[in-house]
């Protein structure tokens, strides 16, 4: 018989496998770990979180032989990401062969590429961890709880930074002075991380109010108040941390993330009770928005000067799509492609490494077809999430989260780089992982003694 562990008379009253436990607190750990070393935005901790992420997945399968336990999702039922990803993953590879006139890579940056690609096996690895270790609804219960405490902890670090000397980890910041930033440099991929923990913080604030209304759920009865306080206050220092953060597309996106959270949720018909408490939870974000929002209404009226050298900047960024459109340039290869077009209006005196579009640098550097490919494993994600509540309306909690998740990256990839920033990917990848692990196949068993 597989050894199980129980916690009773606790917050989370929790069963489960030995083996998921034990990646569920690792996968934890790895999460609270990403966002420290300046979001991960360096190869050396991309080759860190590589080597972490590897490393659990073979103390879990190694687990997973000696108990003799088998998968609790399997690859057939994730129909077509594992398609789509091994393409892009697979086209990572064509890139560096000797394919090009003179046995040269299509590549021009093959190291660069070597790194993206170590990325995107980071990803798929941790996906999959991710799924296994949340399909347990009481893993994924607990999981979900732990990973908003985490992104609380580090919202609130952030405005603990500003208000104390404005310092990146205790040292004086270089730029984006009076801005939130937290343990990342740029202030707009903090923005994202941020906006991310608020569309969990809305989501779980939903799932609280449930659980005063009907006095069901996995929660002790005379905790439930302390969970309900707890979670709308790490809602608001998310929040707070958003507007903090003065990034104005950061702050739409975030929005635009909740706001999808909030409609999705209301779709599925919760009580009149719950939705009016969400709608003062949202009223309430708004007003400490428009309280402590002063500089971000100023960038924001100052929109129309930037945008106009953004797309001087995005023209020449097409231009240079349209000259390698099959293959593009190799995976990583913006920064060092880019001078070649770059000229005015986009200003010379700055340094211009990143598209900020999302889109626009996959298509630069992996070709049209396979960014299409990349753009489509998030769209397909998305169906995956809406398929799940429409057969089953209990997965609410699951799909509202990861729709609003999706919603974020995908409004704030148009303006900006945060998905190229890793611990922004890494948490998008693991919190949308658990919501789809509860919207594949059938509803995931709430009883304990009859889940993995």
């Amino acid at each position: 018989m597989v050894a199980r562990d129980t916690w009773n008379e606790s917050l989370f009253e929790y069963t489960g496998s030995r083996s998921g436990t034990h990646l569920t607190w690792l996968l934890l750990a790895f999460l609270a770990w990403t966002p420290i070393p300046l979001g991960s935005n360096r190869p050396l901790f991309w080759s860190v979180n590589a080597m972490l992420v590897g490393g659990i997945g073979v103390y879990y399968f190694v687990s997973l032989r000696w108990s003799r336990m088998p998968l609790r999702i399997r690859a057939a039922q994730l129909s077509p990401l594992p398609v789509l990803a091994l393409t892009i993953i697979a086209f990572l590879l064509m890139q560096l062969l000797p394919l090009r006139p003179a046995w040269q890579p299509i590549s021009f940056t093959p190291g660069a590429t070597v790194l993206m690609l170590l990325r995107w096996l980071t990803y798929a690895v941790l996906f999959f961890l991710v799924l296994q270790a949340t399909r347990n609804r009481h893993r994924f219960d607990f999981f979900m709880d732990a990973v908003l405490a985490i992104g609380a902890l580090h919202t609130g670090a952030a405005l603990f930074m500003l208000r104390s000397g404005d310092t990146l980890l205790g040292y004086p910041k270089l730029a984006y002075i009076g801005s939130a930033t937290g343990t990342f440099i740029n202030r707009n991929s903090f923005a994202t991380f941020a906006a991310l923990t608020c569309c969990l913080g809305i989501a779980q604030l939903a799932r609280a109010l449930l659980a005063v209304g009907k006095r069901r759920e996995i929660y002790r009865g005379d905790l439930i108040w302390l969970r309900l306080a707890l979670t709308l206050g790490a809602f608001l220092v998310a929040a707070a941390a958003l507007v903090a953060s003065q990034s104005r597309m950061g702050a739409t996106a975030g929005v635009a993330g909740v706001l999808v959270t909030f409609l999705v949720i209301i779709s599925a018909r919760l009580h009149s009770r719950a939705k009016w408490v969400l709608l003062s939870a949202l009223i309430a974000g708004g007003g400490l928005a428009a309280l402590q929002g002063g500089p971000l209404i100023e960038r924001l009226l100052e929109l129309e000067q930037s945008w106009d050298i953004r797309l001087a900047l995005y023209q020449q960024v097409v231009d240079l799509i349209l000259a390698r459109p099959w293959t593009g340039f190799g995976g990583g290869s913006f920064e060092l492609i880019y001078p070649s077009v770059h000229a005015l209006p986009v200003a010379p005196d700055r340094v211009w490494d990143k598209a900020h579009n999302t889109y626009l640098t996959l298509a630069a550097e992996l070709g049209l077809p396979i960014a299409t490919a990349a753009i489509a494993l998030f769209a397909a994600m998305g169906w995956m999430l809406i398929r799940g509540l429409v057969r089953d309306r209990r997965r609410w909690f699951a799909a509202s989260l990861g729709l609003g998740l999706l919603t974020v990256v995908g409004v704030h990839g148009l303006v900006d780089f945060s998905m190229e920033i890793q611990a922004v990917t890494i948490w998008l990848i693991s919190l949308t992982a658990a919501s789809l692990a509860q919207c594949v196949g059938p509803q995931a068993n709430t009883d304990p003694q009859e889940v993995p």
